[in-house]
């Protein structure tokens, strides 16, 4: 079986830090909160990711936090 192939990239998170697990929440590009991973606002770098939270009105905290994940290749495409 062929092995899937991901790309790391920065994500932000809203929650408890618990990344890939049911009930995780990601910001999406337009702003609003979503638990679909496909949908959350990916970056290539974190200062791209805290650009978009300034842009946003978005305070960085322990509740809402740059974060780092794990995408496929399909989730990419979405």
């Amino acid at each position: 079986m062929p092995r899937k192939r991901t790309q790391t990239l920065f994500v932000l998170f809203v929650g408890p830090q618990h990344h890939a697990r049911p009930g995780t929440q990601y910001i999406a590009n337009d702003g609003s909160t979503t638990t679909i991973r496909s949908q959350a606002a990916r970056f290539w770098t974190y200062w791209d990711a805290k650009e978009f939270a300034k842009e946003n009105h978005m305070a960085l905290n322990a509740l809402t936090y740059i974060g780092r994940e794990d995408f496929t290749e399909f989730e990419l495409q979405g």
